[in-house]
């Protein structure tokens, strides 16, 4: 196998990668990104799915460290940072997630991009009303990564709950335990794979 793997280029890795995460082998995916990653010519791109990958399989350090990778190789990949920033906010880091989101505000009003990142940003300052209309506003503005739509408007969704939530609550004079969900679990890291491909593949 790696006899094999090393005659092939970046293009042939990179399409026999994508081939394979179609058809459901995450394990041979990762096997071409980790060759194809490992090479002087890699590109961000292709460390940021290899990242993407191991979201997929909940390996979300190296996840992190990939995406990081790949916006040391090209800080103007948007989607990997706001990909990163979203693993970030979902795992509970809030600093790193806002650091790394902060950047996407300087692309132009009309990239979903920044709307997306607006609305994670305004999210981790607890600014919900905000951060929903923020995030609304990218899903109108997004018509080619309907991935990414869904895992907005699962945040758009459950910021309406603790809206409704606060509203309808009663005085309380214990505060009520809150359950948090695992990294584990998380449904936005499930989204993440779908959405990543769809912001990287060309249309």
């Amino acid at each position: 196998m790696s006899t094999t793997l090393s005659t092939l280029d970046q293009a042939e890795l990179h399409q026999l990668a994508i081939n394979a995460s179609a058809s459901g082998d995450d394990g041979a995916a990762i096997v071409y990104f980790k060759e194809a990653a490992s090479r002087p010519d890699a590109s961000g791109t292709t460390h940021f799915l290899l990242g993407a990958h191991y979201a997929q399989i909940r390996m979300y350090d190296r996840a992190a460290g990939e995406m990081e990778a790949a916006l040391a190789l090209d800080p103007g990949l948007s989607i990997a940072r706001f990909q990163l920033g979203l693993l970030w906010l979902t795992s509970g880091d809030v600093a790193k997630a806002v650091a790394v989101l902060t950047p996407l505000q300087e692309l132009p009003d009309s990239d979903p991009l920044h709307r997306f990142g607006q609305g994670l940003v305004l999210l981790a300052q607890d600014q919900l009303p905000e951060s929903s209309a923020a995030l609304a506003k990218g899903i109108e503005l997004n018509h080619t990564n309907p991935a990414l739509n869904k895992d907005m408007q699962m945040f758009i969704d459950d910021i309406a709950k603790a809206l409704a939530g606060v509203a309808a609550a009663p005085p309380a004079t214990t505060p009520e335990p809150v359950a948090e969900e695992t990294v584990e679990d998380s449904p936005y890291h499930r989204h993440l794979l779908m959405s990543a491909y769809g912001g990287t593949l060309p249309k």
